[in-house]
């Protein structure tokens, strides 16, 4: 083998591997010495499959980056670790990172509170009812739409910056983290809906818990069934999926006005008083868009059911459109061919001449 040959072999593993190394976060704990190998992971005794396999490259663009893997499994205490018997929790303080407005170490404690006094919560749990079904933070925060590509900063603007801070990893690092949390980060009405429909269109996840809630005695929501369906059907759904941003989406009516931020995560259901939806805020919730709303247009139902039993006038208001409309179509088309069939006998023909019309041949 040629001299040249072996140093293109010494190089191939270099090359092969820089794509990753290139990305890679710094792994201070050696823990990807286990965790890069893609068949990481085991098969559960319920038999579900766990992957524990951390792709270098894409990490290192999370916003968990800079967090040492320790702060948050901070129940391993030593490598090789033992099994892992809990997950982590999104309430955990993180120790590396400190809050410089409190000093202290870094947590999302307070907004994870907050989302356990949500319907969404897996906490508030009765008996022994299993809440699998129920999101949790990664559930949205994994999710495409809150993980977009973040923007390299202008070139202009981190020269500004170094004038003073001098260091330009830093101040890329900076612009990066503030310039994501202070623009408008809004998802879209189409969006929004989409992401709920994740589960609330899931017609397997429904029937489990309509179910379980035969089973167990206890009233279920009357819209959580039809919830996905019935909003498609409403006039909000309708000219949202055409493109519209004015219509309301599911946050704009579930979640408080006050803080959008933090309401997203602590939405309550529709009986409990603190509910933008519930009976005595409706006016105040239809009043965002529709100034002039009242106590008659709040009760116009936005989840519009043609189930017999819970609306009997939809219901039957519907059948009777459908067969309205049916009629006419028959009609109209019987009476296209007829007239057809009669001009044709006639002698006439379709004639592409100043317009289509109906033209008789001329006899010499």
């Amino acid at each position: 083998m040629s001299n040249g040959a072996r140093y293109w072999m010494a190089l191939l593993p270099t090359l092969l591997l820089w794509p990753i190394l290139a990305g890679a976060f710094e792994d201070d704990e050696a823990c990807l010495m286990c965790h890069k190998y893609p068949k990481m992971g085991r098969i559960t005794d319920e038999g579900i499959q766990k992957s524990y396999y951390v792709v270098p490259n894409t990490f290192s663009r999370t916003v968990h980056r800079n967090v040492p893997c320790r702060d948050c499994h901070s129940y391993i205490k030593q490598l090789p670790h033992k099994p892992v018997e809990e997950g982590v929790r999104c309430d955990s303080e993180c120790h590396s990172v400190q809050n410089p407005s409190t000093g202290q170490p870094f947590s999302h404690k307070p907004i994870y509170n907050a989302f356990k006094e949500s319907v969404h919560s897996r906490e508030k749990v009765e008996d022994d009812r299993s809440d699998a079904d129920k999101p949790y933070c990664i559930t949205c925060h994994t999710n495409p739409l809150y993980n977009e590509s973040e923007e390299t900063p202008p070139k202009h603007i981190v020269d500004r910056c170094v004038v003073c801070h001098e260091d330009e990893k830093f101040a890329n690092k900076w612009y990066s983290h503030t310039s994501r949390r202070i623009r408008e980060v809004k998802r879209s009405s189409q969006e929004i809906v989409a992401l709920c429909s994740t589960c609330h269109g899931d017609e397997e996840m429904v029937t489990r818990h309509r179910k379980a809630a035969e089973k167990e005695g206890r009233e279920l929501g009357k819209k959580f069934p039809i919830a996905v369906e019935s909003y498609q059907d409403s006039f909000h759904g309708k000219v949202t999926k055409y493109g519209s941003t004015d219509a309301a989406n599911c946050l704009d009516c579930h979640a408080s006005a006050k803080n959008y931020y933090m309401s997203v995560h602590e939405l309550r259901p529709s009986s409990d008083p603190e509910s933008p939806v519930h009976k005595d805020n409706r006016v105040k919730t239809c009043k965002r868009c529709h100034e002039t709303a009242d106590a008659n247009y709040a009760a116009l139902d936005p989840h519009p059911s043609n189930n017999k039993e819970d609306n009997a006038f939809n219901h039957y208001a519907e059948l009777l459109y459908n067969i309205v409309g049916n009629v006419a179509l028959v009609g109209l088309v019987g009476m296209a061919l007829f007239e057809t069939v009669g001009r044709r006998r006639d002698g006439a023909s379709w004639r592409f001449m100043n317009g289509t019309s109906w033209r008789r041949r001329r006899r010499f």
